[in-house]
């Protein structure tokens, strides 16, 4: 939406994406946002949305110093099915901790890595998470996100509103 006093932009997102990419998003302060928790999803749900649709590095890249691997493993192929066997064991050993008992807050944990993450982000100023995110030497998966959402941003048309609007993404008026 755009605000037609003030020209204000306030965008929202509804993202899908690597968990292990969350801490990450979470570092931008500028954003409103709303993450689904694994603590509120049955076990056997959980199970079944890392069977069908797991999350995967995109880059397998190699160890070195610093924050960012710059060349990939020559072996790809033999990369993914080391995190597909991860995933089983981590299913394997989620399946063992719930014949336990155990509640979901501790189970789901054991898959996080393995999950896809879905996220409500509003905000009004997205520059810094775009220079920072949609940078080279950001990690893959969130400059992957990044360029998505910055994407999606240019080619939206923001609603007009005017004043005593409220911004509803998910409302058509």
């Amino acid at each position: 939406s755009i605000s037609a006093h003030t020209n204000q932009r306030i965008t929202t997102f509804e993202l899908e994406y690597p968990r292990f990419i969350l801490a990450e998003l979470n570092t931008h302060r500028a954003f409103s946002r709303n993450s689904a928790s694994s603590r509120a999803i049955p076990i056997d749900k959980m199970i079944e949305q890392v069977n069908t649709n797991p999350a995967y590095p995109i880059h397998w890249g190699l160890n070195q110093s610093g924050m960012q691997a710059k060349d990939e493993q020559a072996e790809v192929a033999y990369c993914l099915n080391a995190w597909i066997e991860a995933k089983n064991r981590a299913i394997e050993s989620a399946k063992e901790l719930q014949e336990l008992g155990l509640h979901k807050q501790i189970v789901n944990r054991v898959l996080e890595p393995f999950q896809m993450m879905k996220t409500l982000v509003t905000a009004t100023d997205y520059a810094n998470f775009f220079n920072l995110r949609c940078h080279k030497d950001a990690q893959p998966e969130i400059k992957q996100l990044a360029d998505l959402m910055y994407q999606a941003m240019q080619e939206s048309t923001p609603e007009v509103l005017q004043a005593d609007e409220w911004h509803t993404p998910y409302v058509n008026h």
